[in-house]
């Protein structure tokens, strides 16, 4: 071969060889914004600080369940048993609260996320990981004759209510730039009455995340509002509809928005699975993974769902790398998890399942074999794909053990 491709094949083989020894160094990354709570506080008095670690406690634990009401059917921990960290923080400009006390500090809490998840679990109540897509948020508003969309770069109240409201529930949101393109497709009538179609259509530039549609409108007495939470896919029983008023926006949309976020809850949260079943085996190749960043950006989200169990490098041959899975639920909710995320993006295989490498023993040492012709100076077209060697005591007349057929789904990395 000539010395470019030699070069190329040697720098792959020393690819993988490095992805493989580090991988036992990753673990799930957890989406720290989920499990921690920041609050204006008057002083740091310890009255006020447990207080403030019960209600964090509480904040937590519905993000995590994805129930508004978690807290009612749940007996309640206590929250110095979940406190990681904590901290205070001066505030530059202390703000007066509805009762006229001055908040001069702010309270930062760190909550055990992966001890709370396993509260719940333990007493039978679904978790929601953090691997959450980001809601398009569209937002119609008519106060008085001035009628609207709420845009990205809008500095509104409103805009900055649904997003705190949001971001309570554990949501990340995207708002659309809504110009001339947005328009075409979507109008203030299909926002307002929550027209699927149109609004999956527009909200495809923004990502794979449901679609939060609303229409306020100021009667000069009180808001009326409607909204739609419009999931993505055919399935039009799990879209969600509902009306809320109050003369208070502030009040009306943290109650808009719990309503969706309870929706999406039921839809994503999943329990824990019967320890005495067996586990799903599947295969992932990931096609496109060319820097070892790439590598570990694929192995840690695969790691951290919450349908996987295991997650092992089987092999890599060119830019597919394929991982080995086990899962503690069911196939069908760990391609559900994929296909509603914006990490992975199906597609066709690039070679046949047949020839792609088989499982490798995580505690294996695997070496990695440049296969060449008899005579060591013998140039290959082409190289051959790697092989993968376990170093295991070598056994004469080896018996193959027949395994059962390993499903193995084909993704690219888009992110």
């Amino acid at each position: 071969m000539s010395t470019p491709s030699k070069l190329n094949f040697k720098a792959k083989a020393l690819l993988f060889a490095f992805l493989l020894s580090v991988f036992n160094q990753a673990s799930a990354v957890h989406a720290a914004s989920l499990y921690n709570v920041e609050t204006l506080v008057a002083d740091e008095s310890a009255e006020v600080r447990w207080r403030t670690f019960k209600e964090g406690l509480n904040e937590v634990f519905i993000r995590i369940s994805g129930d508004s009401i978690v807290m009612d059917k749940i007996k309640h921990p206590s929250a110095s048993t979940y406190i990681k960290q904590y901290s205070y923080d001066p505030v530059d400009k202390p703000v007066t609260d509805a009762k006229g006390v001055v908040l001069n500090y702010r309270l930062k809490i760190q909550y055990n996320g992966s001890a709370m998840e396993k509260y719940l679990l333990d007493n039978g109540f679904p978790v929601w990981s953090e691997h959450r897509n980001d809601v398009v948020v569209w937002l119609a508003i008519r106060d008085g004759r001035n009628e609207y969309v709420l845009k990205d770069a809008d500095n509104s109240l409103i805009k900055i209510v649904a997003d705190e409201a949001l971001h309570r529930r554990g949501l990340s949101d995207r708002w659309p730039i809504y110009d001339y393109k947005d328009r075409q497709i979507l109008g203030v009538t299909d926002i307002r009455g929550g027209f699927k179609d149109p609004v999956v259509k527009a909200s495809a530039r923004y990502g794979k995340g449901p679609a939060l549609t609303g229409s306020m409108i100021w009667n000069g007495s009180k808001w009326q509002s409607s909204w739609s939470l419009l999931m993505a896919g055919d399935d039009v029983g799990s879209d969600k509809h509902w009306s809320v008023e109050d003369a208070d926006y502030n009040t009306l949309i943290n109650k808009a928005v719990d309503q969706a976020a309870d929706a999406m809850g039921i839809a994503f949260a999943l329990h824990d699975f019967d320890k005495n079943q067996q586990l799903v085996a599947v295969n992932i190749n990931i096609q496109t993974i060319n820097t070892i960043e790439k590598f570990r950006k694929a192995e840690e989200y695969l790691t951290g769902l919450r349908a996987v169990e295991t997650v092992v490098p089987a092999g890599i041959d060119g830019e597919n790398v394929t991982f080995a899975i086990t899962l503690s639920g069911t196939e069908a909710d760990f391609l559900d998890l994929i296909n509603n995320d914006t990490v992975l993006v199906k597609t066709e295989a690039i070679v046949p399942e047949s020839e792609l490498p088989n499982t490798i023993p995580v505690d294996a040492e695997i070496k990695i074999i440049e296969t060449a012709g008899t005579n060591n100076s013998e140039a290959l077209s082409e190289p051959v794909v790697d092989k993968l060697v376990v170093d295991k005591p070598i056994v004469d007349d080896p018996v193959v053990e027949k395994k059962e057929q390993v499903a193995v789904y084909h993704y690219k990395l888009i992110k």
